[in-house]
């Protein structure tokens, strides 16, 4: 699943239902996540603008881990 593919995404949504699409969708997200950083897991996201480090649920997004860690240990938790 290229879960970066919006027809992809679309896709799977219409074979297996909103219900089973969100718990895929929640299952990749745990998988995604490279590092946690005061109670803030972070994982790497593709953008229109490459790769986005993000900050749990912040809804933050960074160019460099070294952002999203230095952001992260500041957030409240």
């Amino acid at each position: 699943m290229n879960w970066n593919d919006p027809a992809a995404r679309l896709a799977l949504i219409e074979s297996v239902g909103i219900e089973a699409y969100n718990a895929r969708m929640l299952e990749q997200i745990e998988k995604s996540v490279i590092e946690t950083v005061a109670g803030h897991r972070i994982r790497v996201v593709y953008s229109r603008w490459g790769d986005v480090h993000m900050v749990g649920d912040t809804g933050k997004g960074f160019l460099t881990m070294q952002e999203a860690r230095d952001f992260a240990s500041g957030a409240p938790a």
